[in-house]
């Protein structure tokens, strides 16, 4: 298993961005219940009989020899083998992959190299033959290629077995990131643009993709073909689905990871109101406290810290942070992480307008009962603001009573156009020619009787000349 980091709330806080050599406490490692692990489980388990291939020449003597003897050991045994003669064991299982045709012997061989991996220190054994094929090619530039420790792994991608494809996916992702060792733009942008075309919600494997590129957005130079790809268009339409909550930690770790970049939290942009639905809905806390580092990067990082908080507040994230801040929170991390954001929103909310406020809700899409909508001082000095930038404020209202279902909005939505007739007398006009009024109209055949009672409201209001004088008759 890999980890990495001993506290992610401290390296967001402090806008380091984590390294596969740093310090462990948080896997990476998908768990025990995903596609890859459980075939794994089933593959480790069977048998092989390798003598068959030695003698049809399928595979060498020396790697029957080594092989023979390492599969029948334990995996704790096999640990142990490779403190001694891990290079040749290495070398072996690499050989075993490029010359075994047979599906279900290279699953196995796949197994055996991914346990190998399983202790990170073994990745030296890897990058001691991309050494020593470097040091005997300076040495004499005619000499053939050697073994490759990432090569056969790439070119396994292409082949129609899906747990092979997976597996190679996963360990090529931990040669090339977990030590030195840096593949190369050519095959990474090869490499990359597959991962891509494998994040599908139908993908049973999507598990593993998402952890390969959890490890490979921890190298730097990794990140920008990654930003550049389709890889986060293909995401926010995955997250935009029902996605169990290990699938939806996987891919807000893999944009964590690149919040620590300035010029890659404007694409970043568009996961706020996508998280933040999550949030509202998240009970595992390591997909809270994810969530709640790529929200503290964000407000850090982005060069227009204000416009971030706009998103965070039509996503009506400080409404979650309130909920969240009054729970009792074990996890000191998480308690800071709330702590810390709702400070920096309740910052920004203070330095926007009252108006300002109301647009970034209305924006978001969902309204409620606040002081916003229910104040008349709001609308005595608002009223008129609605018509800014060609009625802005009002097509959006009209949209929200065409396409809205949530009753609450609904019902807010007709309260405003109500207000805003008014206290802005002239409006009637708008609210006909921009088709408000219809809308309003339809909501009177709404199941909700709340609903009803405000688009009656409404409609009271736009008939009326003198509102004011006949609420106070009706009171």
């Amino acid at each position: 298993h890999y980890y990495i980091t001993n506290n992610l709330s401290q390296m967001t806080s402090l806008g380091i961005a984590p390294t596969i050599n740093g310090d462990i406490v948080e896997e990476f490692v998908i768990g025990v219940t995903d596609t890859l692990t459980v075939r794994a489980t089933q593959i480790r388990s069977e048998a092989i009989m390798w003598q068959p291939l030695l003698r049809s020449a399928v595979i060498k003597e020396h790697d029957y020899n080594v092989i023979a003897v390492y599969d029948t050991m334990t995996k704790e045994q096999q640990m142990e083998r490779l403190k001694v003669d891990g290079l040749n064991i290495v070398k072996t299982l690499i050989n075993l992959t490029i010359s075994i045709c047979n599906e279900k012997i290279l699953q196995h061989v796949l197994v055996l190299v991914n346990d190998v991996l399983s202790d990170k220190e073994n990745i030296k054994l890897f990058e001691d033959i991309e050494d020593g094929n470097a040091a005997e090619k300076l040495a004499n530039k005619e000499a053939p290629k050697g073994l490759s420790s990432w090569e056969p792994f790439l070119d396994l991608l292409n082949r129609p077995d899906e747990f092979i494809v997976n597996q190679s996916c996963l360990i090529l992702a931990k040669v090339i990131s977990c030590g030195q060792f840096r593949l190369d733009s050519k095959n990474l942008n090869w490499f990359i643009n597959w991962q891509v075309s494998q994040l599908l919600q139908s993908n049973t494997y999507l598990h593993t993709i998402l952890a390969s590129q959890q490890l490979m957005l921890r190298v730097t130079e990794y990140r920008a073909p990654f930003h550049n790809s389709t890889c986060l268009d293909k995401m926010l339409n995955i997250l935009s689905t029902r996605i169990s909550f290990q699938l939806q930690y996987q891919m807000v770790f893999c944009f964590w990871l690149l919040s620590f970049r300035t010029t890659y939290c404007f694409k970043l942009m568009d996961f706020i109101k996508p998280t933040a639905e999550i949030l509202r809905q998240a009970v595992k806390e390591k997909v809270i406290r994810i969530i709640l580092q790529f929200y503290r990067n964000l407000l850090t990082n982005h060069s227009a810290p204000r416009k971030i908080a706009e998103l965070m507040i039509q996503g009506k994230v400080q409404v979650v942070i309130g909920q969240l801040i009054e729970k009792n929170w074990k996890d000191e991390d998480i308690k800071e992480d709330v702590e810390h954001v709702k400070g920096v929103l309740d910052e920004m909310l203070q330095d926007m307008s009252t108006f300002d406020s109301y647009l970034a809700e209305v924006k978001s899409g969902k309204l409620e009962w606040s002081p916003l909508h229910t104040n008349p001082a709001f609308w005595r000095e608002n009223a008129q603001k609605l018509n800014q930038n060609d009625h802005e404020v009002l097509r959006m209202i009209r949209i929200l009573l065409k396409d809205e279902q949530d009753p609450t909005t609904l019902a807010v939505c007709a309260h405003d156009v109500g207000e805003y007739v008014r206290h802005y007398p002239v409006g009637k006009y708008n609210v006909e020619k921009l088709g408000l009024k219809e809308r309003v109209v339809c909501l009177l055949d709404n199941d909700d009787p709340k609903v009803k009672s405000a688009a009656l409201l409404a409609l009271q209001k736009l008939m009326l000349n003198n509102w004011e004088f006949m609420a106070k008759t009706n009171a």
